[in-house]
């Protein structure tokens, strides 16, 4: 299969929960269903939904009253920050995180055991750093032994749709600003 890299790709630190399925999955289906923690990524989903629906009456409201402008941000924040913390107890349990490659097209992590090229899989992501989870569907395109820690498992992300897609490509983008704040600044000579 062509594997052709039409996505910048960035290794991030992520635990990886997957679900073998048996069928390919329709189109519509929700990939968060195969797993234990779905109701926090469905919460986390309609917050989001939530905050980008009043963001623009928030900014209104900002702009006629600034004080209850600046109230209603820290409200929103703390919705956040309570809606973090849920999602980081939900994660907490999970095995130890692995370096993956992450990309808007798909991903390339590490598997005890082999799976099938074309096997469709539900897999649910879950991140440190910045804290965010996504359960999605996708498909084998590549297994490939690797010395002593299973297998390399190169998948493609199917039926994206343009919010799952935003809110990998910003991920991707947070990490990489979190990534430069951490670098060391070096002299200019």
């Amino acid at each position: 299969m062509d594997e052709r890299r039409d996505y910048f790709r960035l290794a991030l630190s992520a635990n990886v929960e997957l679900a073998a399925l048996p069928q390919q999955p329709e189109a519509n289906a929700d990939a968060s269903s195969h797993f234990t923690a779905s109701h926090i990524l469905h919460t986390m989903a309609e917050l989001k939904r939530l905050d980008l629906d009043g963001s623009q009456l928030q900014q209104q409201i900002k702009d006629a009253d600034r004080a209850l402008g600046d109230y209603l941000s820290i409200l929103t924040r703390k919705i956040d920050t309570l809606a973090q913390f849920c999602l980081n107890s939900q994660i907490a349990g999970l095995k130890v995180p692995q370096t993956i490659e992450l990309s808007e097209g798909g991903l390339q992590f590490v598997h005890p055991t082999p799976l099938a090229e074309q096997q469709w899989l539900a897999l649910m992501l879950s991140f440190d750093s910045p804290l965010m989870a996504i359960a999605l569907h996708a498909q084998v395109i590549r297994c490939e032994p690797d010395r002593g820690n299973g297998c390399q498992i190169a998948a493609e992300f199917l039926y994206l749709n343009a919010a799952e897609r935003q809110q990998i490509s910003q991920h991707i983008m947070r990490a990489q600003m979190v990534s430069a704040r951490q670098k060391p600044q070096q002299p200019a000579f």
